[in-house]
């Protein structure tokens, strides 16, 4: 029986409070331009970024998550890394710096990216992680994820 393909936008709530936060620094930046220029530019220049961000999340099919028979795959900023169920070990749910996500392994034969997930192995204990950010709770992605693995033999 084959899977429907499954696809998980980013939470919508999330992504307006970082519009709103990074839009409230910025404004902070341009009042405070004429008693410290430097700190006023530093904030004016790196939140806008995360105003740029954040408001590209809001265009369709920029970021997603999504869950096939062959694999999955995580599209961010427009940029997309396809992964195939038969690459990967297991799934567990971790937490990288309090976020939490969804962390995994990939098997022995699964020779791309070798440096990466060496560096990864060393920052979070697993080679591979998908951001819990979208439209399901982190549980429910978890099981699904496990699900489709399970399925795809």
């Amino acid at each position: 029986m084959k899977n429907e393909p499954q696809i998980f936008r980013p939470n919508q709530l999330k992504n307006s409070l970082l519009f709103l936060g990074c839009s409230a620094f910025v404004a902070i930046g341009i009042f405070i331009l004429d008693s410290d220029p430097k700190i006023g530019w530093g904030s004016i220049i790196f939140f806008g970024l995360g105003v740029i961000v954040s408001l590209i999340q809001f265009y369709p099919n920029s970021t997603y998550l999504k869950l096939t028979d062959e694999g999955f795959e995580v599209k961010g900023l427009f940029r997309s890394s396809f992964t195939k169920w038969i690459d990967v070990k297991d799934f567990r749910e971790g937490q990288i710096n309090g976020n939490k996500m969804i962390l995994f392994d990939y098997t022995n034969k699964h020779k791309k990216w070798d440096n990466g997930k060496k560096v990864a192995k060393f920052l979070s204990g697993k080679e591979g992680a998908v951001q819990s950010s979208y439209s399901i709770k982190t549980e429910e992605l978890l099981s699904l994820m496990k699900e489709y693995k399970l399925k795809s033999r």
